[in-house]
């Protein structure tokens, strides 16, 4: 971070706060947020800064304070001003809500309504003031080695089977069928998703998407591994170019899960991949490792009632309430 955002912040933000609440100074958290927040102080760069409370001085004092960090913004702001907020929040709101479980040091905290960008950001922003270790302590705790495995199962799990069963099929048709509007929309959103799953693939959390390059870039171990598949969808000069890079990447993936066995409850080798994943997701495989049970089981009363297989969901969904009058043994699974 460069020293003028410190330096601001020494002599317009903290000095304001000692004076007119030397109360409350010591009881505040400071979060810089966004691309200063990251280091990346440019002069296109506004600035954000979260100020944390505990719920009943904010409820108290906060509305003040924010209006007091209004009138300094409109008087003297060296970023770009749009964009530029200080906002004064309660600390249970931080970590999408799960903040205060934290700190408490309870068990159960649900990691699954935590964002993954806001991770990154606790561990990544740049903590301007903690004098009681609030933040510094959320850090500690949430730490990408903290995060349960299950939790990263199945944010892989979800994000390939959306991958390869949704955007790439979608992306495939509109190359295909030339229709460049759709296409760029979609290239869009292969880019995003392949950088943000790289970051799962390696355990690592991602930030929001206007710094998601950026991020990559700093990680060796990610530009070594899928740095260049990467490159191809970006740089390819033409959407077919693109979508080539795009089928590369997504084996470079696929290989990856494998040799790493990152989902050894679902068969990556099955020839319909995409039925195996969407089955995987749906039972939950990561809290389920013996899902396939289940579905060979009703796989198994489809057949004896006279259906293929893979009309096993009815019988999930129905039960024996399924009606098979006139079925039986008529059809055998192939």
């Amino acid at each position: 971070m460069k020293k003028d955002t410190v330096s601001y912040f020494d002599a317009e933000i903290t000095s304001m706060i000692k004076k007119e609440y030397k109360e409350l100074y010591p009881k505040l958290s400071i979060l810089i947020l966004g691309s200063a927040g990251l280091g990346i102080d440019d002069k296109f760069s506004d600035l954000e800064a979260a100020f944390y409370l505990n719920d009943s001085d904010w409820k108290e004092s906060g509305a003040n304070l924010q209006l007091s960090l209004n009138e300094i913004l409109r008087k003297h702001n060296p970023w770009q001003q749009k964009g530029s907020v200080l906002c004064v929040h309660p600390i249970s709101w931080l970590l999408d809500g799960q903040a205060e479980s934290i700190l408490s040091g309870k068990d159960d905290i649900h990691w699954d309504q935590i964002e993954i960008s806001s991770l990154y950001t606790i561990q990544n922003n740049r903590i301007y003031y903690d004098p009681e270790g609030k933040l510094s302590t959320l850090r500690e705790r949430t730490k990408a080695e903290c995060y349960p495995n299950e939790q990263w199962k199945k944010k892989i799990l979800i994000s390939f089977r959306t991958l390869i069963s949704e955007d790439y099929p979608e992306f495939y048709k509109c190359v295909i069928r030339s229709l460049r509007g759709e296409a760029q929309v979609l290239a869009g959103r292969m880019i995003e998703e392949l950088l943000e799953m790289a970051f799962l693939l390696q355990q690592q959390y991602y930030p929001w998407r206007t710094h998601l390059t950026w991020a990559f870039s700093q990680s060796p171990s990610l530009l070594e591994t899928f740095g260049s598949d990467i490159e191809e969808v970006i740089m390819g000069k033409s959407m077919r170019k693109k979508l080539l890079a795009v089928q590369n990447a997504i084996e470079t993936y696929k290989e990856y899960m494998i040799t790493h066995d990152l989902l050894p409850e679902v068969d990556m080798k099955s020839e319909k991949l995409d039925e195996e994943l969407l089955w995987a997701e749906r039972m939950h495989a990561w809290e389920n490792p013996d899902w396939h049970a289940y579905v060979n089981s009703y796989s198994k009363e489809a057949v004896e009632d006279g259906y293929p297989a893979d009309d096993f969901w009815v019988w999930s969904l129905w039960g024996k309430s399924v009606k098979v009058a006139g079925r039986k043994n008529e059809c055998k699974d192939t």
